[in-house]
């Protein structure tokens, strides 16, 4: 299990966690290394070297990206915690609505300078 920060722009720095899970088939005979990745900027839940996981979500370039890890050994969930998108609409919102603020106080003052 391998931990890293990212920092994209100015947003809050993400936590990348990056594991294998080894995959068996029924005669117990390992079959599949598959890469795991999980992002977010909180986790709650643990995983440790040896625990038998099962794990949820997408694959994209050769590598699952964890939504959701459930540690069959502890009994744990594992989640990754993300900025919810509903925050987001708002700053997007309040940032319009001031640069339309401004782009018309602007446009009243250059009425203004051309009338007087």
């Amino acid at each position: 299990m391998q931990t890293r920060t990212e920092q994209q722009g100015e947003s809050r720095p993400e936590t990348v966690w990056t594991f294998r899970v080894e995959r068996y088939d029924e005669a117990g005979n390992r079959v599949m290394l598959v890469p795991v990745e999980m992002r977010g900027y909180a986790f709650e839940g643990a995983i440790s070297e040896g625990d038998w996981v099962q794990a949820r979500g997408k694959m994209k370039r050769g590598t699952l990206r964890a939504s959701k890890v459930e540690n069959l050994t502890s009994g744990a969930s594992v989640n990754a915690r993300t900025v919810p998108k509903s925050c987001s609409i708002p700053v997007a919102i309040a940032f319009a609505i001031f640069f339309a603020a401004v782009l018309a106080f602007v446009i009243w003052g250059f009425l203004r300078t051309m009338s007087g």
